[in-house]
């Protein structure tokens, strides 16, 4: 009885004990999140947010301030992401492209984009506009003209992996006109795992909780000395199940949103594991959220398109870049390096055939599946990725640095739908966030 006794007091002694390099990380996570995040999320007011009732938009459960709540929890949620994806000798962020910045001794800790963190390289464009019968001449979609724009590559998954694995594949074009800009914000795949944002700040609890509990240390100390090759098992399991049991506290995670977060993450497993690993060359990408000018509502997508020029080398990934960390990197550069990559930007307007909801706030389909009527394509661009010349080339840390949101916008076209309204808003408060906060490491 007495060693039992004396068993349990050892392991609860040992438990007890956090290292201090976890200690520090987490009072540094929580300085960054006081200094940086909460300021933002309550700048987000109710008179930020509008919606085109007439084209069919309508607030999540028809409840403004709900939604307004829902956004500002988004925000919460995305930060408290970011600050969890944080830059350590071993984490697989070495897989980006920002190694050298990160590793040169300027910044050990750094905190990745809230989207789409893995940039495989950002390259110049010519963004051609073709006169068109979808847009009115004059605007800027509907009047022959080139404008420069710059295409920014990356993968879905919150954790950058390396590229042999499957993953949504992310193509952002900024177009310039002027001083002004235009973003097309893009994905390989024509679905979204959620329909509104509410759906999707579950979606990012989760992924709080699994980034949460891969980043729990393992003890190094728990096994040392007589005393710890007795107890160190017993007190690495009950320190492993109160830092997992503490993560999904944290996180904010309801057991009554647990079947919608179920049908999600299905959806979202389903997404990457149906993505091919190719060249970004050879995908289409889709904006899954549509947009209207005017009284009009439509949805982009750009396909692969031959180029004047044909370029010498094969666009596809080779049997090295197929199984390289970063082989989607050096496929770009292989295949700009001789030459031009060419695209089509079409726009879908919408069937006439589906209700506002299936049009406006349905991201989990598309709309060639919800309609019964064939839906035309029509080019209002031509895409053209320039040859990469050194002396114009896209650094990583500038790349990083860009920024692409559905809301930038140019002559009146205007984002819908809940996800487009919350990704507006978030995108620029947590770029924002990001930048001050690496400012920030950078000075410690």
């Amino acid at each position: 009885m007495k060693f039992l006794n004396m068993a349990a007091t050892t392991a609860l002694i040992l438990a007890a004990q956090v290292s201090q390099a976890d200690t520090q990380q987490a009072e540094l996570r929580q300085e960054l999140d006081s200094l940086f995040l909460q300021d933002k999320i309550y700048r987000i007011q109710e008179s930020d947010l509008n919606i085109r009732e007439d084209l069919g938009e309508s607030w999540i459960d028809n409840d403004k301030q709900h939604e307004l709540s829902v956004i500002q929890d988004a925000l919460d949620q995305l930060g408290k992401l970011m600050l969890g994806t944080y830059v350590i000798d071993d984490s697989s962020v070495f897989t980006t492209s920002l190694d050298e910045e990160i590793t040169s001794g300027r910044q050990e800790y750094r905190i990745l984009r809230d989207a789409h963190p893995k940039g495989h390289q950002c390259v110049n464009a010519s963004f051609n506009v073709n006169n068109n019968a979808i847009f009115p001449n004059g605007s800027f979609l509907g009047s022959s003209a080139n404008h420069n724009a710059v295409i920014r590559y990356s993968s879905a998954s919150n954790t950058p992996q390396v590229d042999s694995i499957r993953d949504v594949r992310g193509g952002a074009i900024k177009v310039s006109v002027g001083d002004q800009n235009h973003d097309f914000v893009m994905l390989t795949s024509e679905t979204f795992p959620t329909d509104n944002a509410e759906q999707f700040t579950n979606l990012v609890k989760v992924a709080r909780v699994s980034n949460c509990i891969n980043i729990i240390p393992d003890n190094e100390d728990s096994n040392d000395g007589f005393l710890g090759s007795i107890f160190g098992p017993i007190y690495d399991f009950n320190q492993r199940v109160l830092a997992v049991a503490q993560c999904i506290g944290n996180s904010e995670l309801s057991i009554l949103d647990l079947p919608g977060i179920v049908g999600a993450g299905i959806r979202f497993v389903d997404l990457q594991n149906s993505s091919e690993i190719e060249s970004v060359f050879d995908k289409s990408f889709f904006g899954v959220a549509p947009y209207a000018y005017n009284d009009q509502v439509f949805k982009f997508e750009m396909s692969k398109a031959d180029c004047e020029n044909s370029n010498p080398e094969s666009l596809g990934l080779n049997s090295s870049e197929e199984t390289a960390n970063r082989g989607l990197e050096s496929n770009i550069q292989r295949v700009l390096s001789a030459g031009n990559a060419c695209y089509d930007l079409n726009v879908i307007s919408r069937p006439s055939d589906l209700t506002n909801k299936q049009a406006i706030e349905t991201h989990t389909k598309t709309w060639d599946d919800m309609s019964y009527q064939n839906l035309p394509r029509t080019k209002v661009a031509s895409v053209v990725v320039s040859q990469l010349e050194e002396s114009t080339n896209i650094d990583p840390v500038s790349c990083d640095e860009m920024q692409f949101n559905p809301g930038n916008t140019l002559d009146n076209i205007k984002p819908l739908g809940s996800l487009n309204r919350a990704r507006a808003l978030v995108y620029e408060s947590l770029s924002d966030f990001r930048k001050e906060t690496n400012a920030y490491l950078r000075q410690q």
